[in-house]
């Protein structure tokens, strides 16, 4: 059952005019490795993803200086370690530390992992180097991945996802728009009998005793023994009831935070004009505390921090011959509220334009999402955080919330439960969980709820 009239949620595209157009804004990780190419797989589809070595332009906007310098796709190799340090800008006191962080990030196994679950990115990036520009790329490569900034993400989650990105080394796009990726889900789940109802949004998760009764949908009781909700994990508190639930496991789920929100501006041009795939512009900003302030307050920052994939670069099929179509993202508040979105987009049109001069005379069309149009998209106008909970010292690892929830046959997919990961691809590693938890029939209420998880980790 999809509230929507369209699948996918924010990892949706539309059609029209020639062009496959993202309605938000994506990258994957791990590309064909990760777990979206894997759910694909289990259901007899196929998913391909591109990548390109470089992976991107890194504009480094510090001071204005407007340093370029290209993003290898492979950082295993010591001496690619060696020229992005140098590129970063790192300085020769900080070259020792900085080489010492690469490796461990690179050779971290998972007890190095969950021994720094809760602790915070910017204490552990000290450990090794106080380097302004390392301290500078890591936090940028942090937002890119979590969206959040070193000083509430965990260390932990950051070393996952920064050493699977870098492992995998298939960094990029997926072929088709992300709307390839809920295609190839719906095609597989109906091979196997299932339907997917567009339109039609959950009122209620009914249950009976601790035990799952089904859902009240379009006024219409529909029953069910097994119930997966992907609506977040506070929408599905809501839709259960605290009642059902304990008022205990109520309010610790209140408790939780989310990532911070962002805005999209994307473009259609008229000539082919850049050549890269990805583009990262590293903001300029001195004043920290009024960055912080913007993101947790509302107002414009003091500059602007962008990712932009160049879409017909990584899929030329998504875009009518001869054009071009940018997608380009910043951050900003999680508020539905947001009132400045049309400023802050407009900072970004300026920065865009004075990194590339000349790409305004071929824009001929620019499409603006606000904040609140991301949250919509996944049943929240109030709250328009870009990944769902914050990957933040405990919420992540041991004190992530189980996919398994307090009601009998009541379960949680997504970015809120049972895995680690970037974005979409987390979504689908939990999607891998949940598929083995509901296999194996495990949901028994003694063994659920916010408690350490390895009672049904065990399982896996």
């Amino acid at each position: 059952l999809e509230r929507s009239t369209f699948i996918g949620g924010r990892c949706s595209s539309t059609a029209g005019d020639g062009f496959v157009i993202d309605n938000f804004i994506h990258a994957f990780s791990m590309g064909s490795r990760g777990a979206l190419g894997r759910v694909a797989g289990e259901l007899g589809e196929d998913l391909r993803f591109v990548s390109r070595d470089p992976s991107a332009t890194v504009i480094d906007g510090y001071r204005g200086r407007m340093k370029r310098f290209p993003q290898r796709l492979d950082m295993r190799p010591q001496w690619t370690r060696i020229r992005t340090a140098l590129d970063i800008g790192v300085g020769i006191r900080g070259l020792a530390g900085g080489h010492r962080l690469f490796r461990d990030l690179m050779r971290a196994d998972d007890p190095f992992i969950e021994e720094r679950d809760r602790q915070a990115l910017s204490e552990f990036l000290l450990e090794y180097s106080d380097d302004p520009q390392l301290l500078r790329w890591f936090g940028t490569i942090c937002f890119l991945l979590l969206v959040l900034p070193p000083e509430e993400a965990s260390a932990g989650e950051f070393i996952y996802c920064f050493r699977e990105m870098f492992r995998c080394a298939d960094f990029g796009y997926v072929r088709g728009s992300t709307g390839a990726i809920p295609g190839a889900y719906r095609r597989g789940l109906e091979k196997f009998g299932g339907t997917v109802r567009l339109g039609c949004p959950v009122e209620e998760i009914l249950s009976d005793g601790g035990e799952v009764r089904g859902v009240l949908a379009g006024g219409e009781v529909r029953s069910a023994d097994i119930v997966v909700s992907n609506a977040g994990i506070a929408s599905t508190v809501r839709l259960v009831g605290e009642r059902a639930l304990g008022s205990d496991y109520a309010e610790w789920a209140r408790s939780l935070t989310f990532s911070y929100g962002g805005a999209i501006v994307r473009y259609v041009l008229d000539e082919q004009v850049l050549d890269v795939p990805f583009v990262l512009y590293i903001a300029d900003v001195q004043d920290q505390a009024k960055h912080e302030a913007f993101l947790k307050e509302g107002g414009l920052p003091e500059d602007v921090g962008i990712f932009m994939p160049v879409i017909d670069r990584c899929d030329p099929d998504l875009v009518p011959p001869g054009k071009q179509l940018l997608i380009a993202g910043t951050l900003a508040p999680a508020s539905g509220g947001y009132a400045k979105t049309k400023e802050l987009l407009d900072m970004v049109e300026v920065r865009l334009f004075s990194l590339f001069p000349g790409i305004e005379r071929h824009v001929v069309r620019r499409m603006d999402v606000a904040p609140c149009e991301i949250g919509a998209a996944s049943g929240n106008g109030e709250r328009a955080d870009i990944v769902g909970l914050a990957q933040s010292p405990g919420q992540v690892g041991a004190d992530k919330p189980s996919p398994v929830m307090p009601v009998e046959g009541l379960y949680l997919v997504g970015t809120d439960a049972g895995a680690r990961g970037v974005g979409t691809e987390q979504a689908a590693a939990s999607a891998e969980v949940v598929a083995r938890l509901v296999r194996q029939g495990y949901g028994a209420p003694g063994t659920i709820g916010r408690r350490p998880v390895q009672a049904w980790r065990d399982l896996l």
